[in-house]
Parts: structure tokens; C-alpha cells; sequence
């Protein structure tokens, strides 16, 4: 806990996914998002859920993820990376996140924060950039929110590329780091003028 007595803070972090094994409960619409980020990652994804929606089902039939349709099993989470639990059963969310806990698995439980050790972020992706929103899982709805203005407020792509000539430029000239942020602002401005 912190001095004032809210809860602790998080420590924000970009995970390396790709062929790492991840285990999804659940396979509804929720799930399906989640499903779908993680495939994106190129992690392997495992899904075990009682039912799952068209999306889920098409993308195991095209082999992008394993799809098992029964109950969850605590063994499931044997040799996960990471366990994102999005079912609507709370029993089953307690239970998957208590054996990602046994096993020192980072869980993240969607809609379900007491559970987890993790939280997930609304995301924008832009070039090279990946920008993440938290509230701790208090205010998902907000989080969003603060993505849509942010997206409007972010510089178009360009402006990557210009800022990558401008890095080479000083790396060229030898242009202390000092230097560089009061230069780059000046530089976007006159881009933005």
C-alpha cells in the first residue's frame, strides 16, 4: 500500500509473447478480443471453454490457436506464460487465476480485478509506438475513453519518419542528448505551423 492508504501501484510492462504458451478461459465475445490481441502477438494460444463464438471456432480451424471445448481443469495451466481468464463464472475466473498463482503465472482476469495479478490496458498502436492506458482495473470504461482523445491528439505517421531523420542527424553531427528534446520540439512545431 502506499502512504496514503490506496491500493498499491502498478508496474507497467510490454510483454514478449511471441511462442509463448497462453491459456484463455473462456471463448465468448469478451474472450474473443482478448483471443484475438494475443494471436496478434504471435503467442500460442490455448482456449479452453464450454462454448465459443464463430470468430474463436474459425480461428482454431485455421490452426492460429488450440481450441478445447469442455470444462477448465487446473492442470490446464501447466506450462502457461501467462492465464487470461474471461468467463463469465466467477467460480471458474477464482479458480484459473488461483492456479496461475500457484505456479508464479501472471493472470490477468477480465472484468474480474480481485482475481488477477495482472490488468489489461486500452492500447493504441501507432508505427513503432505502443501506448497503454491503466486504472487499475477501476475504470475500464475511462481507460477507453482517454485512448479515443489520445488517438485524435497523436501525430500522423510522418512524423515517425521525420523523428528518425532527425535522430540520424545527430547521431551524425554528434548532437548531445541534451540538446535533442528542445531540437526535436522545435522541429515538430515547425512541422505542425
Amino acid at each position: 500500500m502506499s502512504a496514503a492508504g490506496s491500493a498499491p501501484r502498478l508496474f507497467p510492462l510490454f510483454l514478449r509473447l511471441a511462442g509463448k504458451d497462453v491459456l484463455v478461459v473462456g471463448a465468448g465475445a469478451v474472450a474473443e478480443r482478448k483471443i484475438q490481441d494475443l494471436v496478434e502477438t504471435g503467442a500460442a494460444v490455448r482456449v479452453v471453454a464450454l462454448a465459443a463464438t464463430p470468430a474463436v471456432e474459425k480461428l482454431a480451424e485455421e490452426g492460429a490457436i488450440r481450441l478445447a471445448l469442455r470444462a477448465f481443469d487446473d492442470a490446464d495451466v501447466d506450462g502457461a506464460w501467462l492465464v487470461v481468464a474471461a468467463t463469465t463464472d466467477p467460480a471458474v475466473q477464482a479458480r484459473a487465476c488461483a492456479g496461475a498463482a500457484e505456479r508464479r503465472v501472471l493472470a490477468l482476469a477480465v472484468d474480474d480485478p480481485p482475481n488477477g495479478s495482472a490488468y489489461s490496458a486500452s492500447v493504441i498502436r501507432r508505427g513503432p509506438f505502443t501506448i497503454a492506458i491503466s486504472s487499475s482495473g477501476e475504470a475500464p470504461a475511462l481507460s477507453r475513453l482517454l485512448r479515443e482523445v489520445l488517438e485524435q491528439a497523436l501525430p500522423a505517421d510522418d512524423w515517425v519518419e521525420a523523428a528518425r531523420a532527425l535522430r540520424e542527424r545527430w547521431r551524425s553531427d554528434g548532437t548531445p542528448m541534451t540538446s535533442r528534446f528542445a531540437d526535436l520540439v522545435r522541429a515538430f512545431k515547425e512541422r505542425a505551423g
